[in-house]
């Protein structure tokens, strides 16, 4: 059994999933630590990625999974991902997504090593290319993550252990990460950070925040507000309206 797992959801991507995943494979290649395999979680209708997970010269252990369920939904996808990973540690990463830093994965195991942390973040940057990076930035936790207000990164950003893995709810679509960050540090308390920038999230007209999203809600914030769907927003609290009734605090604020 590998130590890292390397979560990665995948779909068709209107044609550039393969050139995607391609480009993500080639910075997996030049990782420092290579005890990982990779489980790919796939809603693509047509055989193009599994041919390739078939077919591509990468020495990867590719654990693929065509997954029907929720197709066009992010949820679903990443929780089968997750669910089918055995490594001692997850790495979820989007296929648009890549390494940034070649000893990405060595700097997430030794943090683990280190400390008792049961999930931890770190830095990322942005990319339309996959070459050039611009706007690097650090996680932090910030009040009103529930309601979306996310300097965490996003999902690409986040590994834990497997045997503290939770799942995303599969009812929304905007706030999965949110609304999963919340009920994570409830069991496991405030995460790790490593402020390295060890990813990049690839900024396209195609990705999941940006698709299919009715924006009809303005959330105010001294520090800037932003656009919510209000159908979400009453879920999320509603699902959890203990906390936000009771005061807002976590666990590990007491």
């Amino acid at each position: 059994m590998a130590e890292i797992s390397v979560c990665i959801p995948t779909y068709e991507f209107k044609g550039e999933g393969v050139k995607f995943l391609s480009e993500l494979f080639d910075s997996l290649k030049k990782q420092t630590f290579q005890d990982f395999d990779i489980v790919i979680s796939d809603h693509s209708k047509d055989t193009e990625i599994m041919n390739f997970c078939r077919e591509c010269d990468y020495d990867f252990e590719i654990t693929y999974i065509q997954n029907p369920n929720g197709r066009g939904f992010q949820a679903p996808n990443t929780n089968c991902a997750l669910v089918n990973a055995e490594g001692r540690i997850l790495k979820l990463i989007y296929q648009d997504d890549i390494f940034v830093d070649d000893k990405a994965l060595e700097k997430i195991k030794n943090a683990f090593d280190t400390s008792e942390c049961k999930w931890l973040f770190h830095g990322f940057t942005h990319t339309t290319d996959g070459i050039e990076t611009h706007r690097d930035c650090i996680p932090r936790w910030t009040d009103m993550m529930l309601e979306g207000r996310n300097l965490l990164g996003s999902p690409s950003c986040i590994a834990m252990l497997n045997e503290s893995k939770m799942y995303m709810d599969e009812n929304i679509k905007l706030l999965i990460d949110t609304e999963l960050y919340h009920r994570m540090r409830f069991e496991h308390g405030i995460p790790a950070f490593i402020s390295d920038v060890l990813i990049a999230n690839r900024e396209h007209d195609g990705r999941m925040s940006a698709s299919g999203i009715q924006y009809d809600i303005q959330i105010d914030h001294p520090e800037g507000g932003w656009l919510m769907n209000r159908y979400e927003l009453e879920y999320v609290t509603e699902k959890h309206k203990t906390f936000c009734e009771g005061g807002r605090k976590y666990p590990d604020e007491n």
